[in-house]
């Protein structure tokens, strides 16, 4: 349950609450009136706070946060379209990293801008997992080559390992691990928010000129029987469970002259 205070003294009547809350806990007659709180406003607010930061009078708070708590949003400093593009076109899944190690404060850095990602409901479910160390890598990678072991038609893999390379992290410095709790009422929706926030750290890293793949393979088998083995490498209880992760570092050798070309995706136009 969340406090919801709507401040008379400050509000303009600018109407934003009512167009912004995606429960729509505001309600006015008409545009002479100051919004009022539905009866139920307080148990069915997601603490989203889209009206807090739309508010042209600073006039509401929900729970703790009141607009002094918001980052002020200038329009004058979005991404343009064709950088955005360029941007998204040339990033690529990078394998080759070089030996230089990653800063815990580029990480804090990263992390600090996806907490802003959609997830259901405002549910906010994903937390992280850092692993920045070389050898600590390769010891989770020990751990995810023990279940591939167990699986049929990997012998490829476990022949790479076995010769002394890493076919799960690629030799990457860090990998950052994306993980929810089974127990959430949102559950439902982790491996979608898990997917949109561990592709904006993604996508953010690129910006940071940093090498980046994600780490399926860990993934599948952080998921799979040898689970509880893995969850305890990492710090996890049972009921919480890996749905992304993220081999990140600075680019080795590999060096692209072009973007790669992608075929168009086939579509459907309803109109």
């Amino acid at each position: 349950m969340q406090k919801i205070t709507l401040n008379q003294n400050l509000c303009v009547r600018c109407g934003q609450c009512t167009l912004v809350c995606p429960n729509r806990i505001f309600l006015r007659q008409n545009k002479e009136d100051y919004p009022a709180c539905i009866e139920e406003a307080e148990q069915i607010c997601i603490a989203c706070c889209h009206c807090v930061a739309a508010c042209l009078g600073k006039a509401i708070t929900i729970g703790n946060v009141s607009a002094g708590d918001c980052l002020e949003y200038d329009t004058n400093t979005v991404l343009r379209f064709e950088h955005l593009t360029h941007l998204l076109r040339s990033r690529r899944s990078i394998r080759c990293y070089s030996d230089k190690p990653l800063e815990d404060r580029v990480i804090e850095q990263l992390l600090d801008v996806v907490r802003w990602a959609p997830t259901a409901k405002n549910g906010l479910p994903v937390k992280w997992v850092i692993i920045n160390s070389a050898d600590k890598v390769k010891e989770l990678a020990g751990l995810v080559i023990d279940w591939i072991k167990k699986q049929p038609g990997t012998e490829a893999m476990a022949e790479a390992w076995n010769k002394g390379g890493d076919p799960v992290f690629r030799g990457a410095p860090c990998v950052i691990a994306a993980y929810t709790d089974d127990a959430s009422p949102l559950a439902g929706w982790s491996p979608i928010d898990t997917a949109i926030t561990v592709e904006t750290l993604d996508i953010c890293a690129a910006a940071m000129r940093l090498g980046t793949c994600w780490a399926g393979i860990f993934v599948r088998a952080a998921q799979s029987s040898d689970k509880q083995i893995i969850n305890k490498w990492l710090g996890l209880n049972d009921t919480e469970t890996i749905h992304g992760g993220l081999m990140i570092g600075h680019i080795g050798e590999v060096l692209y002259q072009r973007i790669p070309y992608r075929p168009e995706a086939p579509k459907i136009w309803i109109r």
